[in-house]
This record gives structure tokens, C-alpha cells and sequence, in this order.
């Protein structure tokens, strides 16, 4: 199938917005920010703003893995996705184990190899790997759910979606906001199914190929007038952006006054309709690309490929940081002192995928 664009670069934005996220999560979670009431409203402002990111890669992994027009066997997937998984989990997650064990101890057994393997089989490695679990369970059901979804009319789905999204997001979001402990003790993972699914029903809508680019010449009009050329398409496209921008606004604004400090998983009501939104754009828009209107689209490829290993070792830099080097943001003006640590992390962790993919096992096989 062709390569689309859009993905390469919602992959991207999405690495970066983790990034991001981890860089303030990570001086949350182990700090006392009632002493810090400005920089916690700041820090909420941002989680809101880049926890779109996750439900974009389970968006990206359902268009393309639960696409009906893709091939996509169980062999593929045991064999091929699966095992890239199981293998970034054993040759990251077990020296992740083993860091932290060390860092406890002050020493190195060779035991905590054993022991790194134990702890990544439980689920106990570094916190971000806690994306690949999921990731695995949703590739080992994919045959099972691309046969479902391919019997099932698509208004059924759609319902299915809306089920999903009532009892996995906006139920616990009334829990939360009432104080109904009934409802806000509803595990978040179902809402991890809808962002999956998400991506079939994207894929499905696609026109596809030739008839996208040829649908937005048609929809090219000359101006008699000026002789400019106006896109009807690209205006409509546009409308989920600024939807996703309204969203975005409001979100902020609901932390200005700092009374407001609801924190929830993916799950959040406006966390889930800012990723829809944002994946919905950037879908629309992928008919620029198409008709050729975007010029040196390699770059986005090459950044695409080295997201999964940005994602894998990025907190290594994070941990230095802020474990070993007892450095914090907070302990410089914050305006300068997050954006310094995001690039601090995101700089070295994409040399360590260049680097890293240079291995031809790895490359293949893992990253």
C-alpha cells in the first residue's frame, strides 16, 4: 500500500508530545507541587495539551492494522508485530529493570538479570513501557477483531464506539466531577479499544489513491477575478484543526484559575474528542499531500522511523536528570528551565535512535 504522510507526521508530533509530557509527569510525580501553584497549573495546562498523543498512536496502529484493505494475517502478527514488542521489551525493559536496582543498591549483581526478567514478565520495569503491554494485547486480538469488525455494518460500529465512549470516559468523567465512587471507579482501559477502533473507522472512510488527488484538483476553482486559485476541500478539511484548536483553547482556560485540577487517564472526555479531532485533520488534510502541494516529504519519513526508539529511551535521559543529577525544572525560572529539559531529552534520545538503528538486528527486528 502507499505511504501516507499524515501518519509519518502525526507519528512525529505524537513522539513529541510524550516527550513533552514525561519531561512534566516526570517532576509531578515526585514532588510537592502545592509549594509550586503556579508551575502545577502550568504543568496541567500542558498535560491536557499533549495527552492527545498516546490515543494518536493507538489511532494510527487501528488505521492501519485493522484496515480491511490492508493484508494483515495472524502469522504477520504473532511472528512479525508481536515479537517486535517482546523483543523491545526484553532488551529495554530488563536493563531498565537493572538500572533501577542498581540505583537502589549502590552495586551490580548478575542476578538482576534474572531478576530485570522477572520484573518486566510482571509488569514492574520502567513506567513507559507500560504503552508496549498494551500495544501487545491489542496486536494479539487484531485477528480476532478485524473478523468481527469486517461482519459488522458500520452504523453498528459506530454504536459500539458510542457504548464505549459513554462507559469508559464520559461515565468516570461524572464520577469524578460528582463524587459518584461507583462511577469514577470504572477502569480506563476499555477506552483504549475505542481509540483502536477509531482507526478502522478512519481507514474505511478513505477514498483512497488516485481518486483522493483527483477529488482535490476537482475541487481546485480559478478565480476570474484575481486569478487565484481557491480549495473548497482545503476549507472543509480545515474544520476539524480549528475544532481541535476551539477544544485546545478551552481546555487551557479551564486551568487559568487553578480551582479546576480533575486529572484523569486517556480517558478524559476533551482529551479524547482533542485526539479525534486532531487525527481528523490531519486525515482530511492528507489530500494536499496527495496532490503533490507539500515538497521534501522525506524528512517526515525519516523522523517517523526513529519515533518508536525516541519513545523507548528518552526517559534514560529523564532519570539522569532528575534522579541522578537531582536537577529540576523547578529550580530555575520554569519559562526557560521545561522547555531546556524537553530538548534535553528529545535531542540526545533521537541521536540514540540514529545511532541505535545503525544495528542491522535491531533495525530489523526491533525499532
Amino acid at each position: 500500500m502507499k505511504r501516507e504522510l499524515f501518519l509519518d507526521q502525526l507519528k512525529t508530533a505524537a513522539t513529541c508530545a510524550v516527550v513533552l509530557l514525561h519531561t512534566v509527569t516526570g517532576v509531578m510525580d515526585h514532588t510537592d507541587m502545592s509549594a509550586y501553584p503556579g508551575q502545577f497549573r502550568l504543568f496541567l495546562i500542558l498535560m491536557d495539551l499533549v495527552c492527545w498523543s498516546v490515543p494518536v498512536f493507538l489511532m494510527i496502529s487501528g488505521y492501519l492494522f485493522l484496515n480491511p484493505a490492508r493484508k494483515v494475517t495472524q502469522r504477520d502478527v504473532f511472528s512479525r508485530y508481536a515479537r517486535r514488542i517482546m523483543l523491545a521489551l526484553l532488551l529495554f525493559g530488563v536493563p531498565y529493570a537493572c538500572l533501577e536496582m542498581i540505583a537502589t543498591e549502590k552495586t551490580f549483581r548478575f542476578g538482576m538479570l534474572a531478576e530485570g526478567l522477572a520484573m518486566v514478565l510482571r509488569g514492574e520495569s520502567w513506567a513507559h513501557l507500560w504503552y508496549l503491554y498494551l500495544i501487545l494485547v491489542l496486536y494479539l486480538v487484531t485477528p480476532l477483531l478485524r473478523a468481527v469488525l469486517t461482519m459488522l455494518p458500520v452504523w453498528s460500529v459506530y454504536l459500539l464506539q458510542g457504548i464505549l465512549l459513554v462507559c469508559f470516559s464520559v461515565l468516570p468523567f461524572f464520577g469524578r466531577v460528582f463524587g459518584v465512587g461507583s462511577l469514577s471507579a470504572i477502569p480506563a482501559g476499555g477506552i483504549y479499544f475505542f481509540y483502536y477502533i477509531c482507526g478502522y473507522l478512519f481507514a474505511v472512510r478513505k477514498s483512497g489513491g488516485t481518486k483522493t488527488a483527483e477529488a482535490f484538483i476537482q475541487n481546485q476553482t480559478e478565480n476570474p477575478t484575481t486569478g487565484q486559485t481557491t480549495n473548497r476541500a482545503g476549507k472543509r478539511s480545515s474544520l476539524p484543526m480549528l475544532c481541535a484548536l476551539t477544544v485546545g483553547v478551552g481546555m487551557l482556560l479551564s486551568r487559568v484559575s487553578g480551582s479546576y485540577t480533575l486529572l484523569m487517564a486517556y480517558n478524559y472526555p476533551f482529551t479524547v474528542l482533542l485526539a479525534v479531532l486532531l487525527f481528523a485533520g490531519a486525515y482530511s488534510l492528507r489530500r494536499d499531500c496527495d496532490a503533490g502541494t507539500l515538497k521534501n516529504t522525506g524528512i517526515w519519513e525519516k523522523l517517523s522511523a526513529i519515533s518508536f526508539t525516541v519513545y523507548l529511551t528518552h526517559p534514560v535521559f529523564l532519570n539522569l536528570y532528575y534522579k541522578m543529577l537531582h536537577l529540576s525544572p523547578l529550580q530555575y525560572p520554569i519559562a526557560i528551565s521545561l522547555p531546556l529539559f524537553f530538548l534535553g531529552a528529545l535531542l540526545p534520545a533521537a541521536f540514540t535512535a540514529v545511532v541505535l538503528r545503525t544495528i542491522p538486528f535491531l533495525r530489523r527486528n526491533v525499532l
